[in-house]
């Protein structure tokens, strides 16, 4: 067993040597550091220290720029002035969103 970890504890060793909490990342992915609602064509940047991990489409939106977390770069074809219907939940590490049209919720995370 490693030091300061116990099968209860919750925590688990990174590979950089630290540790982090389970409960802590589980309640940062169902957006538990808050979210920013986004019904306008102006560019939304994510707080300092912080990403939008996940944007939740509302009513039928287009994206119309965005810019990734250093090396969360988004490889292929890209999904800007695609129509993204609602419903749709388009995940990722984004600094920054603008929208074409639509609405979305941008969860915070780290």
């Amino acid at each position: 067993m490693i030091n300061k970890m116990s099968p209860g504890s919750g925590r688990t060793l990174k590979e950089n040597g630290g540790y982090v909490n389970i409960a802590d990342l589980t309640e940062e992915t169902l957006g538990g550091k808050g979210f920013e609602f986004i019904a306008d064509t102006v560019e939304h940047v994510a707080p300092n220290g912080m990403v939008y991990i996940a944007l939740q489409v509302l009513d039928d939106a287009e994206i119309d720029s965005y810019e990734t977390d250093e090396g969360a770069e988004i490889t292929g074809s890209t999904f800007t002035e695609e129509l993204l219907p609602a419903g749709f939940v388009l995940y990722g590490r984004y600094t920054s969103v603008t929208l074409a049209s639509g609405k979305v919720i941008a969860y915070k995370g780290v």
